[in-house]
């Protein structure tokens, strides 16, 4: 039963599992929720916009995937090691500072990148360096996002939150898709780190006045507390986080491929245009926010699981439509656009699971470690992926990621505590 909203507008929501369900017209008067709609936007779109600029420079540099394998496998590897950092910030009180602090470094390394690139003195061993330094930055920054919508606006509004959230920012972020896309397009790898260090830029700004204190904070050693993030997954009440954590370790092996793919795509059949990978980049990204907008509607959180199963299934029927949507650019733009799609209904709605299911003292650690299983996955499977590349053709390689999702797919009805994903 919704409850009356008790406080004047602009003021923080409550932190807690009760917090009072909120209409479109509440959040859009709370200062709370413009600041975190606006920082987290911006935060999405420039990670967004690294990976494509990162994957764009990387084929560019060695003329394939395998390179683009290689550094996503390595910034996936950092990725897993968040559940080592996440006690850390699950004791923070006031989770802005991650922001603040990780933002300007990203910013800097941003710059970094475009200038090595620009003055042709970019190596492959500066290029890991800074990926891994961006991504161990992404660490703090990512545990501290997992946990800043349930502090902010409680559990019930989680579903409502992302739907307003990509309704309102809709507009934003197709022009900064658009614009990203763009930048890709005309000036390649320098113009999309510039972009990136301008809205980690602009992010910090936003980040400085929005205060995320989290309630009751255990203090705790870090051992400690690493233990109890641990202990969810124990006995019959960790049954669900077991059988989250099978079908992410086998569905994360493909999860950083489409991109992969979409990028040996347009270098073997579109004559590796600049601006057609932008087209079908910023393409994946549209399906990503139109999902984002049904679902916000819709707010599933009662059957979260088939939303999950089922978007994991529909990525797999896409991508074997890819090998024949080769034949035109338009038809290639509406498959990355339902491969788009169906990513982000797979990732919001597992992780506004892990979300609404705990409490927020604890969240961060949950969080990575379930995705400590997709990332030792997602790792190894760019790696292979793009190791595989180097001997595959497209079609092979695309059919086995297409059957992989598929299973994937099958393995997630056949775990009942996945089928029965809800909160």
């Amino acid at each position: 039963m919704p409850v009356p909203l008790e406080r004047p507008v602009g003021e923080p929501v409550s932190t807690g599992s009760a917090a009072p369900e909120l209409g479109p017209r509440e959040l859009l008067r709370n200062r709370t929720f413009l600041l975190f709609q606006a920082r987290g936007t911006l935060s999405n779109v420039s990670y967004t916009l690294y990976l494509g600029t990162i994957l764009w420079l990387t084929y560019r540099l060695s003329g394939g995937i395998f390179l683009s394998g290689v550094v996503i496998g390595i910034q996936t590897v950092v990725f897993t090691l968040t559940f080592l950092i996440s006690p850390l910030v699950d004791r923070l009180y006031d989770k802005r500072w991650v922001f603040i602090l990780c933002y300007p470094m990203q910013t800097a390394l941003a710059l970094v990148l475009a200038l090595t690139y620009a003055g042709g003195v970019l190596t492959v061993p500066l290029l890991f360096g800074i990926v891994v330094l961006l991504a161990v930055l992404w660490d703090f920054t990512e545990a501290a996002d997992e946990t800043t919508t349930r502090l902010l606006f409680g559990k019930d509004n989680l579903f409502v939150i992302s739907g307003l959230g990509s309704a309102i920012g809709g507009g934003v972020n197709i022009t900064m898709y658009f614009a990203g896309g763009v930048a890709i397009a005309l000036f390649g790898v320098v113009g999309g780190s510039y972009l990136l260090a301008g809205l980690l830029a602009v992010g910090t700004v936003l980040a400085i006045p929005l205060s995320i204190p989290t309630p009751k904070i255990t203090r705790q050693t870090w051992w400690t507390g690493f233990r109890e993030g641990w202990t969810h997954f124990r006995g019959e009440q960790g049954r669900p986080l077991r059988h989250l954590s099978l079908q992410q370790f086998v569905v994360g092996f493909f999860v950083s491929t489409p991109t992969l793919l979409m990028t040996l795509y347009v270098g073997r059949f579109f004559a590796g245009s600049q601006a057609t990978y932008a087209g079908l980049y910023v393409a994946y990204l549209l399906g990503g926010l139109v999902i984002g907008l049904v679902l916000g509607h819709l707010n599933p959180r009662g059957y979260i699981g088939p939303v999950v199963i089922g978007a994991i299934f529909v990525m797999g029927i896409a991508l074997l439509g890819a090998e024949v949507a080769v034949a035109s650019l338009l038809l290639s733009l509406v498959v990355w656009f339902v491969v788009g799609a169906g990513n982000t209904a797979r990732v919001q709605g597992t992780w506004t699971y892990v979300q609404g299911r705990f409490e927020p003292g604890v969240l961060a650690r949950v969080t990575m470690n379930v995705y400590l299983f997709t990332g030792v996955a997602s790792a190894i499977g760019a790696i292979v992926i793009g190791s595989l590349s180097t001997v595959w053709d497209p079609a092979m390689l695309t059919d086995l990621v297409s059957f992989g999702f598929i299973g994937s797919a099958v393995l997630g009805l056949a775990l009942p505590e996945t089928r029965a994903l809800a909160f």
